[in-house]
């Protein structure tokens, strides 16, 4: 699916455990989200990595797989302005949107969605969307639809019968920034037996 391709973004994903759909669940707890016991598929230490993204203009994609929560650093600044700890993309004039696209730890199927807008205020995106494809050639499937971003916020989202994929792209709409993007999941067996390998290849 091509970005001009896209669904408008009418709807909201329903939030983990129901309620306020722009509630910060980051008030659940450490036991509040039993997901995040299951291994993050963008972890770029398990293997994960950023193949590309439209624009990143104020802030590196790169960002959105760091470790632990962003941090606001109220002396950072750079040649384009205030320096944030995400994925940050210039202020669009026209049609269209912003994405990032992922390959993942292995083949997976990815269980629960953390977007986090943490320390991003005025600047974080309006809306986001998640899709997924088994294999570079694959077609794109939605793993979430359309849904309201809030800023400073944590969103988790379960993301119940997604399919097989190797790779992910978020969407944006139509700019902003994310912090973080966590994808908690389950490699398959395919997919754990070649991660084994290639652990075995380097060990070796």
């Amino acid at each position: 699916m091509t970005t001009a391709g896209l669904p408008r973004c009418t709807g909201d994903a329903a939030p983990y455990q129901g309620g306020d759909p722009y509630a910060d669940y980051r008030t659940l707890g450490p036991g509040g989200f039993p997901f995040t016991q299951l291994p993050d598929l963008a972890d770029r230490r398990l293997g994960a990595g950023v193949i590309a993204a439209n624009d990143e203009f104020f802030a590196e994609r790169e960002n959105l797989l760091t470790p632990g929560p962003a941090r606001f650093d109220p002396e950072a600044f750079g040649h384009k302005g205030k320096i944030m700890d995400g994925w940050e993309t210039r202020r669009r004039r026209g049609t269209g949107n912003d994405w990032v696209r992922y390959r993942l730890t292995e083949r997976s199927v990815i269980r629960a969605v953390e977007i986090d807008t943490g320390c991003l205020k005025g600047n974080s995106a309006g809306w986001a969307a998640l899709f997924g494809r088994d294999g570079e050639g694959g077609d794109w499937t939605e793993l979430l639809p359309c849904t309201r971003l809030q800023p400073d916020t944590v969103h988790r989202f379960l993301t119940a019968g997604a399919p097989p994929v190797t790779h992910v792209r978020i969407d944006i709409f139509p700019d902003g920034g994310i912090a973080r993007l966590r994808l908690h999941g389950s490699l398959t067996a395919d997919g754990m037996r070649r991660l084994a390998a290639r652990h075995e290849e380097l060990s070796g």
